[in-house]
């Protein structure tokens, strides 16, 4: 029985705002065994794009075709990848340290393989470089040089065939606004600027705001075991290790909740985050909490459940009441998908197939607090204008959010003056892409919202902010 994980798409969905440009590292000699050879062939695989040369590499290893899905959902992400040296190799196993074409992110690829022919793969993972080299970033531009350039890059966009909506805004204000494609293709309905969209990954970003607030509170602390806090999670060795600030930050070593035990469970069961808990909870961690970084859903999960437990409200009230409403926010929610909402996209994919479909059967009933919620651009502008604002959490706490050091209990706020940092984050999945990017000292929004595959959004904003 192989444990093959898949190769996380989400890896590169917590954007930083910079972005980098596309290169090609020099070969690399991969050592002569079956690691080394089935490594090779994977990544040229991987490389190609193509979701039959993915499948084809796991079925002539005797494996699971079904697997290359989460493959050719990295692809879409990453670009490919380009190896840059084997940090540690055996006969079957390997880390090679590599880079993104797409962003030039350093990461570390994981791969092990089975001890006989036909050497089935494993596992496969993709953790960012720790200490290694940033995105390889642009030159710096403008918010007027992005708004000026930002005009070409859609018409591009949507002479391309692209399917949903792009606002940008300048100190709180609309400056850019563009829909297009179909919300719904079976019934010929366009997409409109308050057309609602799954947010994929994009909640997560609620969910690390609804964890500062409730650390400001004093409900909680970044140093709480999460044992302490949910003593009923089903690996209670796990939960004696791992801290909220691990959660948040993806080092605690619990894994994904997708998988083959997800897609073989009826959707319709999945309504409430609790649902989620059995397709994760009770699995090894990867990693020993604080050793290293993978992302992780089923993190953002357990901290959906822990909000829950210290403020005695569903994941999904909470939220809405103290971070929606607040924002004014009123066309955002985690809607069931048997529910009737007016002026929803439907989300289409080519995964797996030549012709799109709508991707109604790989989602859950419910959206989680590690995504698959609904929002709106304007929306989302809200959510921007309200945290740079402070409306949201403290100076400290906001700042900590936008990226800097973690407040101190007890200590004092940090010094007043400019607003500094930024967001940059990005959901998806088949049929979802969003981007939702802030950079808090030009008060500069990007948000681009798609009802296609990755990286429909992705593409266009990288674009827009880098102007090429």
């Amino acid at each position: 029985m192989t444990k093959q994980r898949l190769l996380l798409s989400t890896l590169l969905l917590c954007l930083s705002l910079p972005g980098g440009a596309q290169t090609t590292a020099p070969p690399l000699t991969l050592p002569d065994t079956p690691v080394g050879k089935a490594v090779s062939l994977f990544v040229k695989a991987l490389n190609s794009g193509s979701l039959k040369e993915l499948q084809k590499f796991h079925t002539d290893r005797g494996g699971d075709a079904g697997m290359a899905d989460g493959d050719l959902n990295f692809y879409q992400q990453s670009g490919g990848i380009d190896f840059l040296k084997v940090a540690k190799a055996t006969d079957f196993e390997i880390d090679i340290e590599a880079k993104t074409r797409t962003g030039g992110r350093a990461v570390v690829l994981h791969f092990a393989v089975e001890p006989q022919p036909p050497y089935t793969v494993a596992d496969i993972g993709v953790r960012p470089l720790a200490g290694g080299p940033g995105p390889e970033v642009g030159p710096s531009r403008s918010a007027a040089e992005v708004i000026a350039g930002a005009p070409a890059v859609i018409d591009d966009a949507v002479a391309a065939g692209f399917s949903g909506v792009v606002l940008i805004a300048k100190d709180g204000l609309t400056v850019i606004e563009r829909a297009a494609g179909f919300a719904n293709r079976s019934f010929d309905v366009k997409n409109r600027m308050d057309t609602k969209f799954n947010l994929g990954s994009i909640n997560k970003t609620f969910t690390r705001l609804a964890v500062a607030q409730l650390v400001e509170s004093g409900k909680l602390s970044f140093d709480d075991k999460l044992g302490r806090l949910l003593p009923d999670f089903p690996n209670a060795d796990s939960a004696a290790k791992i801290t909220v600030n691990q959660l948040l930050e993806m080092k605690s070593g619990i894994g994904d909740f997708f998988g083959r035990e997800f897609d073989a469970t009826p959707k319709d069961r999945i309504r409430k985050l609790a649902d989620y808990l059995p397709f994760f909870s009770a699995k090894p961690l990867a990693f020993e909490p604080g050793t290293a970084e993978a992302y992780s859903n089923g993190g953002y999960v357990t901290l959906g459940l822990i909000i829950e437990k210290v403020s005695g409200q569903s994941y999904y009230d909470y939220v809405r009441e103290h971070i929606y409403k607040p924002a004014g926010m009123t066309d955002t929610d985690a809607f069931e998908v048997d529910a009737i909402v007016r002026n929803l996209a439907v989300g289409y994919t080519k995964r797996g197939k030549t012709e799109l479909s709508s991707n109604v059967y790989s989602l859950p009933a419910r959206g989680s607090s590690a995504g698959g919620g609904y929002s709106t651009v304007q929306d989302l502008l809200k959510y921007a204008e309200a945290v740079v604002a402070n409306r949201l959490a403290s100076p400290a706490y906001t700042a900590w959010y936008l990226g800097g050091p973690q407040p101190v209990k007890g200590g004092a706020p940090r010094p007043g003056g400019p607003m500094r940092g930024g967001l940059g984050v990005a959901g998806g999945s088949p049929g979802v892409n969003g981007v939702l990017e802030l950079n808090a000292g030009q008060r500069l929004v990007i948000v681009v919202l798609a009802n296609d595959d990755p990286p429909a959004a992705e593409a266009v904003a990288r674009k827009i902010r880098l102007g090429r």
